[in-house]
């Protein structure tokens, strides 16, 4: 059985029409998006975890080359952690519909997805970017320059269960793969019944889920649709290209469960340098994440530098 990649854990089951609706535009961003220009969403719901990795985040993660969207889903204070910055846009929203429900919601308002090109959507269970000192590159080109005519989703990682798909906690894709999650005339085409949901239940970003259950069927099902429409995905994670296809790699694996727990990489730890972004809410291998939180966070290099400004 997957575990939960959705960080929205504790979002009402119940959702009006209202809710679905209220999301409130605290800071609007100015700045004009050229024809590459990603747009990053970041979904958070507040716990001391979520808070430590947004914070990692603020200090490593934001640069001048892309627009960011902080979807704060419930009570917090934390927006008053970001800078003021024309390129940074803060939206407040009720709780509902978990993580991809609110990024499909903040997409569609005013149309905000055709207004870009490349996307990537995250939410605060992760920490990162994690970059080496010995290759200081971009964090986000480590998933956009994967984006291909071929390729239309790629993730951190990957499950083999219950079938095989990109964990959704990060995504990047182009408005292609964009189109194809926000299509409601799709979300049924490639719902494939499974412990979490029926083929009656939709997948992709249209729905605002009601469920935990639904939600992470919809997030398992986000690879096939993407599949269905003809197109391939990808992860950052070395283990899975160490076979021709990642069907054969689950295959020859035994078709193991969730690697992002602690020992659960074939018997070793996703190190974060592989993935760029650590699940840190598992206890993994909290001393390393403690030490290279420590690390980077008093270190000189940040995506302003390597990024841009």
């Amino acid at each position: 059985m997957p575990s939960v990649d959705n960080d929205n854990t504790d979002a009402s089951a119940a959702t009006s029409s209202s809710s679905s609706s209220s999301a409130t535009l605290i800071e609007a961003n100015t700045a004009t998006a050229d024809d590459l220009r990603p747009l990053v969403l970041y979904t958070y719901a507040e716990t001391p975890n979520a808070r430590s990795n947004l914070e990692f985040f603020i200090r490593n993660g934001l640069n001048g080359k892309a627009d960011f969207v902080f979807i704060f889903n419930g009570p917090t204070d934390a927006p008053a952690l970001l800078p003021e910055l024309p390129n940074i846009r803060i939206v407040q929203r009720a709780n509902t519909c978990f993580d991809i429900g609110a990024h499909g919601e903040v997409l569609r308002q005013d149309d905000l997805w055709k207004k870009y090109k490349r996307f990537i959507t995250m939410n605060a269970s992760v920490r990162g970017p994690f970059v080496p000192t010995y290759f200081p590159t971009c964090w986000m080109d480590a998933f956009l320059n994967k984006i291909t005519d071929t390729v239309k989703l790629v993730g951190t990682t990957l499950n083999c269960h219950p079938r095989i798909h990109l964990q959704s906690m990060f995504l990047a894709t182009d408005d292609i793969g964009m189109s194809i999650l926000l299509d409601p005339a799709l979300a049924l085409s490639a719902s494939v019944t499974d412990f979490y949901g029926t083929s009656a239940d939709p997948v992709g970003f249209t729905p605002c889920f009601t469920s935990l259950k639904k939600a992470v069927h919809a997030e398992i099902g986000i690879t096939t649709l993407i599949q269905s429409q003809g197109f391939e995905t990808d992860v950052v994670m070395t283990a899975p290209h160490s076979r021709a296809s990642f069907e054969a790699f689950c295959r020859d694996t035994g078709k193991p469960d969730d690697f992002l727990y602690k020992d659960a990489y074939l018997g070793t730890n996703v190190h974060p340098y592989e993935t760029v972004f650590m699940k840190a809410n598992r206890n993994i291998d909290p001393l390393l994440l403690q030490r290279l939180t420590e690390w980077h966070l008093a270190g000189n290099m940040t995506s302003w530098d390597m990024c841009g400004p």
